[in-house]
């Protein structure tokens, strides 16, 4: 990845921090602070200490604002997330969005907020190609060669945002854990952001086990490894359980046409019908390769518990995943509003 000043020692006075300096170079993962600076931090260090990720309990953690984010961003993850992004895109019918975006018309300017490895921003890029993508994460591991309307930049989006343009669309994706405020952090910069007529689309996990038939043991190892991991996320500040409140909240955050969509994603193979017993197996393999990554920073960060703890407990959560007579499924919100036009009556 190549970063902010690679190849020079100045200062950040001479740089200007807007992505639209950037549109002509593609390809490059860049910085992009909205904090004060001194004037004497070396850009080039910069880049180099983002890429230097913290090392904790054997995974790697994103070093730009280090432990604002408790989960991992290796190879590991990485690839666990491209085969989520392509999962999430089967349960939606094969798309990458719900709101009603045009190709005649196509949005000029989207952004994709926590992009994680880029492969949404990337798809979106090769979709609309005469449309700006723009994509922040807090680690730099997306690909260096991406379609030439397509920037990532290593931001913290918690931050106040601080765009020289407004976008026609702004996305975010399983972001459950990355924010204190997903209201003022994201909604109402999203809202202020866009551009009249815009829209922003939320897709959102519900970290909530549920069953239609009583079937989940109260007390078994998925049930109690569910319930820590929400306790260790409020404690963190890092609620992983608002997705049903998105429609409400970006009712209140000014948006019209707001709509919702939910869907149901099982915990393993266990329905009978064919499409949701194959979504079962692709979110139990995503489960499986993700279990240590959803535990080891929060129950290690915020509950105490030691490495070798943590994954003796997931042996019974693994064993529960293949449980087929668990009825078990989470819900999935795809939530979308428009920003009305001026002087329209909402």
């Amino acid at each position: 990845m190549m970063g902010l000043g690679e190849g020079s020692s100045s200062s950040f006075r001479d740089y200007e921090f807007t992505f639209e300096s950037y549109l002509q170079d593609p390809g490059q993962t860049e910085v992009v602070s909205h904090s004060e600076s001194n004037g004497e931090l070396d850009s080039q260090s910069l880049s180099e200490s983002i890429a230097v990720f913290q090392k904790e309990n054997g995974r790697t953690y994103h070093a730009y604002r280090a432990g604002s984010y408790h989960f991992p961003n290796d190879p590991t993850e990485a690839e666990r997330l491209d085969e989520q992004h392509a999962m999430l895109q089967f349960v939606m019918g094969g798309r990458n969005y719900l709101a009603p975006l045009s190709h005649v018309k196509p949005p000029q300017r989207i952004l994709d907020i926590a992009t994680g490895t880029g492969a949404w921003a990337i798809e979106m890029g090769d979709e609309f190609p005469e449309s700006e993508i723009t994509g922040t994460d807090l680690s730099p591991i997306q690909p260096e060669y991406v379609p030439p309307n397509v920037r990532f930049f290593v931001e913290d989006s918690a931050d106040e945002w601080d765009y020289c343009h407004n976008f026609d669309y702004i996305h975010a994706r399983m972001t459950v854990g990355c924010w204190s405020d997903y209201r003022s952090q994201v909604l109402a910069q999203a809202f202020a952001h866009l551009n009249p007529g815009g829209y922003f689309e939320a897709q959102e996990i519900n970290g909530i086990l549920l069953s239609d038939d009583h079937t989940i043991p109260p007390y078994c190892p998925i049930v109690q490894w569910t319930d820590e991991i929400n306790a260790a996320s409020k404690q963190a500040h890092r609620d992983v359980t608002f997705a049903p409140l998105l429609k409400g909240w970006m009712e209140k955050a000014g948006f019209v046409d707001v709509h919702e969509h939910v869907f149901k994603i099982p915990l393993n193979g266990w329905p009978i019908d064919s499409r949701l017993k194959h979504i079962g197996m692709l979110w139990q393999r995503n489960m499986l390769n993700g279990l240590s990554a959803f535990s080891l920073g929060l129950l290690s960060r915020f509950r105490g518990r030691t490495k070798e703890e943590i994954e003796l407990e997931l042996v019974g959560v693994r064993r529960d995943l293949f449980d087929p007579r668990m009825h078990a499924y989470q819900r999935f919100y795809v939530v979308w509003g428009r920003k009305p036009m001026e002087g329209e009556c909402t």
